[in-house]
């Protein structure tokens, strides 16, 4: 029986890792953390009956699936903080601009100050390659717009 809680709680792991970073809420975690610590609890309350093996293997199993599935409800229901931006450490902007937004506001005849302004104003971050650069300035973008977003 050992050998099943084993292979049950290995499993419980293995898929919660599988879920973890595609679902948006934390269910794969909570159902990790509820059917473990239910396992713990049951595996503790089955030691006290009469057939202690029988109890605790029975405890474990039953224990287990009960937090999983309140772990995954109760994970369900809260969701996850928003994405970190790839090796900088910081928070994704919600208003960071796009190049093609820049385009589109030079092309419509935007003062560049506006533009300027907009990008300061929204905290845009921008890398521009040296191709984003050359797009830029064949559609009318200026340089000064150009230097703004490249942090200048």
């Amino acid at each position: 029986m050992r050998k099943i809680v084993s292979i049950f709680m290995s499993s419980l792991f293995v898929l919660s890792l599988l879920g973890c970073q595609s679902s948006p809420n934390r269910a794969p975690e909570g159902a990790l953390i509820g059917g473990l610590l239910g396992a713990g609890a049951g595996t503790i309350i089955g030691n006290q009956s009469k057939n202690r093996d029988k109890g605790r293997t029975e405890g474990a199993i039953i224990g287990g699936a009960v937090g999983a599935l309140t772990g995954a409800l109760a994970g369900s229901q809260m969701q996850k903080q928003p994405a970190q931006t790839q090796g900088s450490g910081a928070a994704v902007n919600q208003n960071q601009m796009s190049i093609q937004q820049i385009v589109n506001m030079s092309s419509q005849g935007v003062n560049e100050d506006v533009i300027v302004d907009r990008i300061r104003l929204t905290n845009s971050k921008f890398n521009l390659t040296p191709d984003d650069i050359n797009y830029l300035r064949q559609n009318g973008v200026s340089q000064k717009v150009i230097n703004s977003m490249q942090g200048w």
